[in-house]
């Protein structure tokens, strides 16, 4: 069942990847006001809609592939089980609340408005960071598996959710540029 789960990770760290790309592919006249603009560059809701997205995105990409790395490296580390569980869900926890203030950061260095998918992913997030949580002092402190059976389905659904509403920008654009030029 762990391969399922590594195999998931990395379908979904390309996935949001392949959503990174495409916003700046697609939006190759806003590529460096995605990348380094300021407020100045937000002159509409959709410029602000855009820009979040990127954020989000990006933001996504970043902490699913660094807390992913950092996972698998504490899980390799040849220490007693039990602590090994502690620093686990601990790094977890903080990764998914480093997430959530970097993505509020961005916005408010960016002066964007959050848009739906920025806040739906902090929400997904917070559940995620409640769940660790909950795993670090059940399996870390009390050593108790009472929900780990449904820890694993729960994650990958979560990050399934998150990608789904990052991609949903992007793909209702593209569709909408596919339907102009067929008019």
């Amino acid at each position: 069942m762990s391969e399922f789960y590594v195999v998931t990770g990395w379908t979904l760290r390309c996935l949001q990847l392949m959503v990174v790309i495409y916003l700046l592919y697609y939006f190759k006249q806003y590529r460096f006001n995605l990348l380094f603009g300021g407020k100045a560059s937000l002159k509409t809701i959709s410029d602000h809609k855009l820009h979040s997205c990127f954020l989000t995105a990006l933001t996504c990409l970043i902490f699913n592939i660094t807390s992913g790395q950092l996972a698998a490296f504490i899980l390799a580390l040849e220490i007693d089980l039990q602590i090994k569980i502690q620093i686990y869900y601990f790094t977890l926890v903080c990764s998914g609340v480093c997430y959530a203030v970097t993505l509020y950061i961005v916005h408010l260095i960016r002066g964007c408005l959050f848009t739906q998918a920025a806040r739906y992913t902090l929400y997904i997030s917070f559940l995620l960071v409640v769940l660790n949580a909950l795993q670090l002092i059940l399996r870390g402190f009390l050593e108790s598996d009472a929900i780990y059976v449904l820890y694993g389905p729960i994650t990958v659904c979560a990050n399934i959710m998150i990608w789904l509403i990052v991609a949903k920008y992007p793909f209702y654009k593209f569709m909408e540029s596919r339907i102009r030029q067929e008019a």
